[in-house]
């Protein structure tokens, strides 16, 4: 166990420097990201910064190749020691009526976009995304039509999609998600139009189950 204070934090940041092969926190995970979204579906970006939580436009936008809304993205949770720095996006709508299966990516380190050329198994809109510290999870969304389950996932040390075979418990789009270090939680969204439910399902990251843990939101 240690004790830093955050200036020791800062110099390992800027010299980035390892110690017995633990890797000190990397100085370029400070903003979160936004990209896409309506009004002609788009390839813009905006990010805000997490030290003083502004939000600004960078001088770029074509993280995105194709425009588009109603996608989703999600990043690793942790730093991967070797590894690249990749916020992924996937999926999406775009007019006249298109759904997408197209996985794309920011690199944190130089705020450029680019596709990896591994896309979801199933073109949909409307859906959401978690990740544990290996994988990032693709769940739920609407295609044709039709509300979906299907979970897929990309392994961040090869940025391969597939499809684990464990999808969610119940069909819906327009939900959302977020983890804790052992599960992916995926929560209310449509079950069909104007069917809108409290559902909680949960995935385990270590065996990659899905299933209902039986607390749903209140409303």
């Amino acid at each position: 166990m240690a004790v830093f204070s955050l200036q020791e934090v800062k110099k390992l940041q800027v010299q980035n420097i390892n110690d017995n092969d633990f890797a000190s926190w990397p100085e370029i995970l400070n903003y979160g990201y936004f990209v896409g979204g309506g009004g002609g579906s788009q390839c813009s970006v905006v990010r805000i910064e997490f030290s003083n939580e502004t939000a600004s436009a960078p001088n770029y936008w074509n993280v995105l190749s194709i425009g588009r809304y109603r996608l989703t993205g999600t990043s690793s949770n942790s730093y991967i020691k070797n590894s690249n720095y990749y916020g992924y996006f996937g999926g999406g709508y775009q007019y006249p009526p298109v759904h997408h299966s197209i996985v794309e990516r920011i690199d944190f380190t130089n705020e450029t976009g680019s596709t990896p050329g591994n896309n979801l198994t199933q073109a949909r809109q409307a859906l959401t995304a978690t990740s544990s510290d290996s994988y990032a999870y693709f769940g739920g969304g609407k295609s044709s039509g039709a509300t979906r389950s299907t979970v897929d996932r990309i392994d961040f040390s090869t940025e391969t999609t597939s499809a684990p075979g464990n999808h969610l418990p119940q069909v819906r789009d327009q939900l959302a998600a977020i983890s804790s270090s052992s599960y992916g939680y995926f929560g209310c969204g449509e079950f069909s139009p104007l069917t809108r439910v409290a559902t909680v399902d949960r995935i385990d990251f270590s065996t990659e189950t899905t299933s209902a843990p039986g607390n749903n939101l209140t409303e």
